[in-house]
């Protein structure tokens, strides 16, 4: 008797392993990807005072104004994206949110969209909710999982409405060049499509090239909805707050249909997220310099385990290793590990059928799980080989 979209949105393979070891303190768990630092203060202060003073009413629907300038100084400052807070920024409910809104307010039934794969498990979910056919773009490990126009380009057909991007990625830490954001730009614009950027990791990068934001090149902002969630830039996951940019008919047909959603995003997380944007910003540069250290020590801890192969990712909090040559399915190897050594990993495929032969590990977690983790690892693993 329930919709047919409860069948064609599957559940989070993620979500179903981190359901399996709640309250198991003999575990250690790399599913998750939760930055194991705390809110900075200046941002939780901002809460309280916002409670103090009494913001605990509706918002604007896109959100508190004075919250919007405050995020649109951001958007200007890191990512050269110029928006009128008052009709091109909207603040959502987390990351989340704005992908579900951009999605719902972008497709049409049956329209194809464009994705990665391996990639974040709501993207696909979110384009079968609006009714859209997600057309998988494999993100290869010889090119260190960076999206490649010519192979989105291979996808395009007459039905093609959108491009998801999202760069660093999540499972695998890729990054596209900016040479390559370019040509999808162009390819973009000479097709007509629209693209969502999902830049939840905008802050984490590895490599040496400064960042590109699709949204700031010409003749994109009318196509795009660029999307800042502050959940893991600022240590803000159970905050549910971000910030979404576009023109103004994109960002208004998300505005309306927020209001018949969840309103607006909870105001004292709005406050809180102003003072995250025009605050202090060293808190971002100790967490990068934590993630990157950690990032060296898991990649070179995972290449010398017989049989895993590795490249550095170059972003996000994520390795996503090759362990194909265990010969076992992605799946199956999550549970043996957990069984066998207490580590929880997620297979492969939670992020799309071209995810097979791969695992994904989180390493925002401290130095001393990881390296209890990689010694568990190194132990059992190689056994497989003979």
């Amino acid at each position: 008797m329930l919709a047919e979209r409860n069948v064609d949105v599957p559940a989070s393979e993620i979500r179903k392993i981190f359901n399996k070891i709640i309250g198991r303190t003999d575990v250690f768990d790399m599913t998750v990807g939760i930055p194991d630092f705390d809110t900075p203060e200046h941002i939780k202060e901002a809460a309280k005072k916002a409670l103090d003073d009494g913001f605990t009413r509706y918002t604007h629907n896109a959100g508190y104004i004075d919250v919007r300038e405050a995020l649109a100084q951001k958007l200007k400052r890191d990512n050269n994206i110029e928006a009128n807070p008052e009709t091109e920024l909207i603040c959502t409910a987390g990351g989340m949110g704005a992908l579900v809104l951009a999605n719902m307010v972008i497709i049409n039934p049956r329209e194809e969209v464009i994705y990665p794969d391996p990639g974040f498990v709501s993207h696909y979910a979110h384009i079968k909710l609006a009714g859209g056919v997600p057309v998988p773009v494999q993100l290869k490990k010889e090119h260190r999982f960076g999206f490649l126009a010519e192979d989105i380009e291979s996808k395009i057909t007459s039905k093609t409405k959108m491009i998801v991007l999202n760069s660093p990625n999540n499972p695998t830490g890729g990054v596209i060049s900016n040479m390559e954001l370019k040509r999808i730009a162009e390819l973009c614009i000479e097709k007509d499509l629209y693209v969502i950027a999902d830049e939840a990791y905008e802050k984490f990068r590895y490599v040496e090239e400064d960042p590109l934001f699709i949204g700031s090149l010409p003749g994109m902002k009318e196509r795009t909805v660029s999307i800042f969630s502050l959940s893991k830039t600022y240590a803000m996951t159970g905050w549910r707050i971000a910030v979404a940019t576009g023109s103004s008919e994109l960002i208004g047909a998300m505005t309306k249909l927020q209001e018949h959603i969840i309103a607006m995003p909870t105001s004292i997380a709005q406050k809180a997220a102003a003072a995250a944007a025009i605050g202090p910003q060293d808190c971002i540069s100790e967490m990068l310099q934590t993630f990157r250290r950690r990032r060296d020590l898991i990649t070179k801890g995972l290449n010398d385990i017989e049989g895993v192969e590795l490249e550095p990712p170059g972003g996000a909090f994520y390795v996503f290793p090759d362990v194909s040559a265990y010969g076992i399915k992605s799946y199956d190897l999550v549970h043996k590990l957990l069984n066998e050594t207490k580590v929880v990993t997620v297979h492969g495929t939670a992020f799309g059928k071209y995810g097979e032969g791969f695992l994904r590990l989180c390493y925002a977690v401290s130095t001393e799980r990881i390296n209890e983790a990689l010694s568990r690892l190194d132990g059992y693993l190689p056994k497989l080989l003979h």
